[in-house]
């Protein structure tokens, strides 16, 4: 009778743990695709508020005539607009080449 039961045990965790393996591998890929998500927002986001900010400042220093603390404000918004708007790309530039290189640089190291 022991021996049902020992048995028995064996198989409920020998469950028990596929199915929290696959649990886990089903929420790897939400937390990637989430990610992902976020990623891609982050950078649109940025590249379209660096581009609203330098045309605000664009238009702020065309405007401001002999008024020299709007034109300065205006000359910093073009700038910080542009850096913006550089910052997003290159912050894509950086995301996509650790996306690509990291599949290639984690190896099991069971294979060994």
């Amino acid at each position: 009778m022991a021996r049902k039961t020992k048995g028995a045990r064996v198989l409920t965790v020998l469950f028990a743990f596929i199915a929290t393996t696959g649990i886990a591998a089903a929420q790897q890929s939400e937390i990637n695709n989430s990610l992902s998500e976020i990623e891609s927002f982050v950078a649109t986001t940025l590249g379209q508020i660096g581009v609203i900010v330098f045309l605000v400042g664009a238009a702020a220093w065309f405007v401001s005539r002999k008024h020299a603390d709007r034109a300065q404000w205006g000359w910093r918004g073009m700038w910080g607009g542009a850096g913006m708007i550089v910052l997003s790309v290159s912050y894509n530039v950086f995301v996509t080449l650790f996306e690509n290189l990291a599949p290639g640089m984690v190896t099991p190291w069971i294979a060994f």
